[in-house]
């Protein structure tokens, strides 16, 4: 439809396409990226579930399930969690994106940006934090000042070694094993207390609304060094400094800008 109403432009005089095309690397050059990625891997196991927000009653995963879950965040934005105890060394960011892929299918989460009670953080802790004082975590967590609904993984190390108030491009290193939490506990404190079960809101490429409940566990790797965690598989995690797709359209569109502007030299030679 917008095609058969296109205006027409005349051609620009090679003066305008100069100023265009800096303009657009101007712009590209400006714009502020989202500077993180973090890709994390884990599994679900059959304590957790799946299903249709619709759907009247849960179907459990049947098997341990692997997931990858991606979100971008820039640490520019507030810090959600207030800057005293029992926070320090902890810090959790609404993502500007967030997916989960699972079974081959992509789910986009649903952040705390749109969902407070339910929607998802990226939480980063770092060696001074009080919860595994002395190791790192990363993960996703929901209604963060009430410990929401939320899989954080545990590492021993990171490469580099870093805090949470001097983010940089890091791999978390060592493996210690992992926390899922099905949302805030009702009375007491965690881990040892009752949870709400409250989902994770998913979206798949028709925008339909899925639920993805978890479980309340801790899994250890590649022994047991929790009483009563069990073990599980490695999980892995990066945190990546890359752009966002919107950042890279620009830059597109400023490298493009040259194209034009170089065709236009080409010609008045």
């Amino acid at each position: 439809m917008l095609a058969a109403h296109r205006l027409f432009v005349p051609p620009a005089a090679p003066w305008a396409r100069h100023l265009l095309a800096g303009a657009l690397v101007a712009v590209a050059a400006g714009a502020q990226a989202e500077p993180y990625r973090l890709t994390y891997t884990g599994t679900f196991n059959t304590t957790e579930s799946l299903n249709l927000a619709s759907a009247s009653s849960r179907t459990f995963f049947s098997a341990s399930t692997p997931f990858t879950m991606t979100a971008f965040f820039d640490d520019s934005t507030p810090n959600l969690l207030p800057p005293a105890f029992p926070f320090l060394g902890f810090h959790a960011y609404t993502p500007s994106s967030a997916t989960i892929q699972i079974a081959g299918t992509t789910y986009n989460i649903e952040t705390a940006a749109t969902n407070p009670t339910a929607g998802v953080t990226v939480s980063i802790f770092d060696r001074t934090q009080i919860f595994n004082s002395g190791r790192y975590g990363i993960g996703l967590i929901a209604n963060v000042l009430n410990d929401g609904a939320g899989i954080v993984g545990d590492f021993a190390g990171a490469s580099p070694e870093f805090s949470v108030n001097a983010l940089t491009p890091v791999t978390f290193t060592d493996y210690f094993g992992v926390g899922h939490g099905s949302g805030p506990c009702t009375s007491g404190a965690p881990p040892a207390c009752p949870h709400l079960d409250t989902p994770w809101v998913l979206r798949d490429a028709s925008n339909v609304a899925w639920n993805l409940t978890l479980g309340n566990y801790e899994e250890d790797y590649p022994v047991a060094h929790t009483p009563g965690a069990t073990v599980g598989p490695l999980n892995t995690a990066v945190i990546a400094a890359v752009p966002e797709p919107a950042t890279v359209g620009l830059m597109l569109a400023g490298l493009a800008g040259i194209g034009t502007m170089v065709r236009g030299r080409r010609r008045s030679g």
